[in-house]
């Protein structure tokens, strides 16, 4: 797979995520709350945020991220850390719409 194709191939699968039924959101999201990423709830946001701002420079890590995070678990702890008054908040906030423009641009070119 050419270097155009796997950034194609990362942007379909951002993509993707915004494509999915309620019902599959619902079940990621379980799955997220289920999934340990540090201990104690106030790291959890942090350790969320965190990763999504990392992945944010990097196509392969940002599909990963959402993969197995998903944008709804970024943004729940974008709320957490708003509710917390954290500075990673904006962090958070800079990082959806990260995900947000490159799901954009893995939409192609807007027809008129």
């Amino acid at each position: 797979m050419t270097d155009s194709e796997q950034v194609k191939a990362a942007l379909a699968a951002l993509a993707d995520d915004k494509a999915r039924t309620s019902s599959q959101v619902e079940t990621d999201a379980r799955r997220a709350d289920e999934r340990p990423v540090a201990s104690g709830s106030a790291t959890d946001y942090r350790a969320v945020i965190e990763r999504a701002v990392t992945a944010t420079d990097d196509l392969d890590a940002a599909a990963s991220f959402v993969k197995s995070v998903g944008l709804d678990g970024l943004e729940r702890a974008v709320e957490r850390a708003e509710r917390e008054v954290s500075g990673l908040a904006e962090d958070g906030r800079e990082a959806l719409a990260t995900f947000e423009r490159f799901r954009v641009a893995a939409q192609g070119p807007v027809e008129e």
